[in-house]
């Protein structure tokens, strides 16, 4: 097991990791404004917009691929958008980023996953949701497979990332996992509630606590209980390692024939919780893709969540911010051991 002060070399190893994510793209939208009255329409406020504060963002799968981008990876894109502005906004995006947008299907009968926030002082004053939910034709999956089909031997792992706006089928799932496992390439699950029991023979499963706890239809309050939830799981998907994410708690690592791996959180404050499970997964994939053990890549994914978390907004996570929260963290043990 790496010691905590000594990433530097293991982070190296993850360089030029070529890493398919495929799911659901959204398109974050920011409107910046000014409240100072309510309306006399209704009790509500009065959001004085300033064009110049707009600012739009990769969100979803968009934003595991950015960040497996920005920890060194090589992210291969495969998702739908809308044939609108928002889809060329959003693909301009992966672009600029140095994303291979090559398996991103363009569909007329769907919008571009958009959600519009508007922001007065820092604070949230109202979202706005524009999509369909409904799962994608088989005409749109029978592409997105063709257009993966031939990446397939250049890949060190798989990214599926479900935020249950249709994308990740059941069908789309489960050749996705066959045609991957059978070449040998590692596949992390990032899941949602609809499709959370199709993720039949992946790699590894990383829900976090809520999701764990609904699709088992109980409480998950402590560590232990998460550790048995995450066997349960373990054993119903034929997983080979289940990562249940605990927020302030960390994050436990299940396995057959093993105890159960709790890692404790990192962070040294939360300034933003935006985007961190995406960061643990793109931190993951590559740490497959990388042949680490497992263990290994989940105290990297601690110190890079709290990397994101220290950050306003969402943010890609960089192998000098892991290695400043080691550092960080390091200082501090010994601090307290004095």
């Amino acid at each position: 097991m790496i010691p905590d002060n000594n990433m530097e070399n293991i982070l190296k190893s993850m360089q030029g990791k070529r890493v398919l994510v495929a799911g659901d793209l959204i398109l974050d939208h920011y409107l910046d404004g000014k409240v100072d009255r309510i309306s006399p329409e209704a009790p509500i406020p009065i959001v004085s917009l300033e064009r110049k504060l707009e600012r739009w963002v990769l969100g979803g799968a968009a934003n595991v691929a950015r960040n497996i981008r920005s920890l060194g990876g090589i992210p291969v894109m495969a998702g739908v958008t809308g044939e609108d502005r928002e889809g060329e906004i959003l693909t301009g995006l992966l672009s600029d980023e140095g994303v291979d947008i090559s398996a991103v299907v363009s569909d007329p009968s769907r919008p571009t996953t958009l959600k519009t926030r508007i922001i007065s002082g820092g604070h949230q004053v109202i979202r706005l949701d524009s999509e369909v939910t409904d799962p994608i034709s088989e005409s749109v999956m029978q592409d997105i497979l063709s257009r993966i089909e031939g990446t397939t031997s250049q890949l060190d792992a798989v990214v599926l990332e479900d935020y249950n706006k249709g994308v990740l089928v059941p069908e789309l799932i489960s050749r996705m996992i066959s045609v991957s496992r059978s070449n040998g390439i590692p596949v992390a699950v990032d899941p949602k509630f609809i499709n959370f029991f199709e993720f039949n023979g992946c790699t590894l499963f990383k829900p976090n606590r809520l999701e764990i706890s609904r699709a088992l239809g109980r409480v998950i309050n402590t560590v232990e209980e998460a550790g048995n939830a995450g066997n349960e799981i373990l054993n119903r998907l034929s997983a080979d390692a289940v990562l249940v994410t605990l927020g302030e708690e960390g994050s436990i690592l299940c396995r057959k024939d093993r105890d159960p791996f709790h890692r404790p959180v990192a962070a040294r404050h939360v300034f933003d919780v935006s985007g961190a499970g995406d960061t643990v997964i793109a931190v993951m994939a590559l740490s497959l893709a990388s042949g680490l053990p497992l263990d290994d890549g989940v105290r990297i994914s601690v110190f890079a969540a709290a990397a994101t978390c220290a950050e306003p907004g969402v943010y890609a996570v960089k192998p000098n911010d892991i290695l400043r929260e080691v550092d960080r963290y390091s200082r501090q043990k010994s601090i307290d051991r004095r």
